[in-house]
């Protein structure tokens, strides 16, 4: 059954009924297929690297717009975009469930160059999927298409092979050749197993385990410090502050960059979000990482109860923050408030410090989600409202209700699911509704951070390190590591060229293991 598939039911634990799977996903083959017989899946990876000209001297070769057959230079310069998307009689893929899709951003040039890999799943066999389409396209205007039958693709385990596509010359296009890679690996090598994370969530002969209830004003409140303790006792330990939507579900990072070093380990799941579902202190499963009162201050008692429960078992000599996405203004937030007493040093893995246009969909969505305190001002709009209508549900699937909502299944997640497991109580594999009091909230923490950056203050002059990738789908790369100039002098910053938003959760091992080993590297320069 899918509820066992997709949760890790360990005895003794203490979990509510309503977070569970619901019963009815079973009844969707699609469902049934990805989660229940990974094994009938692969990963194709696509690299795109450029547009270039065929012959290197051809210094007028490029995609360009035409105007009335005219090359007009202040409105030829072409908008690209490249889509790749599995092909045939029963991929896997669906209308609702695409995890056979990516789209690459936009570059404005004749000549892009992108760098970029991204990600498709299809189910195993060209009986099942043929093959792959990239198409590029030029605002509503198609480019060019190419496919690839699967009979092309390199082996599993052959690594990258690159391939050249000429596209047939038009008006717009002159001299060029498309370059990309493609990579394959088996739907039943995972990064992280299954029981590579349940092995996490119980003692073991050197470590013991432990989850600490944070009682907040309401249930809603309440937070869930997990707690890895050395039972030799450590003198350093990391505090955790996890993302938005996100849980602890990374065991090949707190096994190298921490335990092994001695540290023990604590992750806060503060409220409504990681854990807080599984124990059914979430109100709806739309409001998964929602702050009821628009405002980060929410987080400030959990964030102290935390370090009471710490304190408690041991005064350590070093202590690290480390920070992924919304964890980061979290943390940032309680430092412009709290001070930086009692950490040593920071790590931030793509800290949430400004809102992406790119990622949110345009500058103008950008801008309103900036000023939801204005929009709920001026509406009816609240902080519990929700940004989504609800699920947009396609032929052949039915949306299911689940924890007082209506969710499907999101080809994002399973993606990330397909590479490191997690329990489906603690981090959703549906797609979340953004509340005006999430948005607030960050919003808030921003502008805080803004009027220290006018102030010419910092908010700590411990060691930082930032580290973030080029290839971040949610933030964007140059933005962030411009506002973490304001949070500390004493930083380094490291952008990445392929890692995910979480640079821990790559879709290549080796990508993952060179961010751990420069995260180690700094720790050691540190003396942490």
């Amino acid at each position: 059954m899918l509820s066992d598939t997709l949760t890790i039911k360990i005895p003794g634990e203490i979990a509510a009924e309503i977070a569970d799977v619901p019963s009815v996903i079973e009844e969707v083959p699609t469902y049934q297929e990805f989660y229940g017989q990974h094994e009938l899946f692969q990963r194709i990876l696509v690299e795109i690297n450029c547009i270039r000209p065929k012959d290197s001297s051809n210094t007028s070769a490029g995609i360009t717009n035409k105007y009335l057959g005219l090359n007009i230079p202040f409105l030829s310069s072409a908008s690209l975009d490249v889509t790749v998307e599995t092909y045939g009689p029963d991929t896997g893929s669906t209308e609702y469930f695409n995890i056979g899709k990516h789209t690459f951003m936009k570059r404005q040039s004749s000549l892009p160059f992108w760098n970029r890999q991204g990600m498709v799943i299809g189910k195993k066999g060209s009986k099942n999927t043929e093959g792959i389409k990239l198409t590029m396209n030029n605002g509503r205007d198609t480019v060019f298409e190419c496919k690839h039958v699967a009979a092309d693709f390199p082996t599993v385990g052959e690594g990258w092979k690159e391939f050249v596509h000429t596209p047939e010359e038009s008006s717009s296009v002159k001299g060029v050749e498309f370059v990309y890679k493609i990579k394959v690996t088996d739907g039943k090598d995972r990064i992280n197993k299954k029981e590579d994370l349940a092995k996490f969530l119980a003692d073991t002969a050197t470590l013991s385990y432990s989850e600490e209830v944070i009682e907040g004003e309401i249930e809603e409140d309440n937070a869930l410090l997990q707690c890895w303790r050395h039972k030799k006792l450590s003198s350093k330990a990391v505090f955790w502050f996890i993302g938005r939507s996100d849980s602890f579900m990374h065991p090949h990072v707190a096994d190298s960059l921490w335990l092994e070093k001695g540290y023990d380990m604590y992750v806060l799941n503060y409220s409504s979000n990681g854990m807080c579902r599984k124990r059914g202190w979430c109100v709806d499963a739309d409001y998964n990482s929602h702050n009821r009162k628009g405002d980060f201050d929410l987080y400030l008692s959990q964030v102290d109860g935390a370090i009471g429960i710490i304190n408690s078992h041991k005064k350590y000599g070093t202590m690290i923050g480390y920070a992924h996405s919304t964890g980061g203004p979290v943390l940032i937030n309680y430092l412009m408030t709290k001070g930086d007493a009692f950490f040593d040093g920071f790590l931030f893995n793509s800290p949430f410090l400004d809102w992406s246009a790119d990622a949110v969909g345009s500058e103008m969505e950008e801008f309103v989600i900036e000023h939801f305190s204005m929009v709920t001002n001026l509406t009816s709009m609240g902080n519990d409202s929700k940004l989504s209508a609800g699920p947009c549900v396609a032929e052949g699937c039915k949306a299911v209700d689940y924890y007082g909502s209506q969710i499907i299944l999101d080809g994002w997640t399973a993606k990330i699911w397909s590479l490191y497991f997690y329990d489906f109580r603690s981090r959703p594999l549906y797609k979340v509704s953004m509340t005006p009091g999430f948005a607030k909230g960050v919003t808030g923490t921003h502008k805080k951070l803004a009027e220290y950056k006018k102030q010419k203050k910092c908010v700590t002059m411990k060691p930082i390190l930032c580290i973030t990738s080029r290839a971040d789908d949610v933030l964007t790369a140059s933005e962030t590591l411009t506002r973490i100039d304001t949070v500390g002098p004493n930083r380094c910053e490291v952008e990445l060229l392929h890692n995910a938003h979480d640079i821990f959760l790559s879709n290549e091992e080796a990508d993952v293991n060179m961010a751990i080993q420069i995260c180690s590297t700094w720790m050691g320069r540190n003396n942490f």
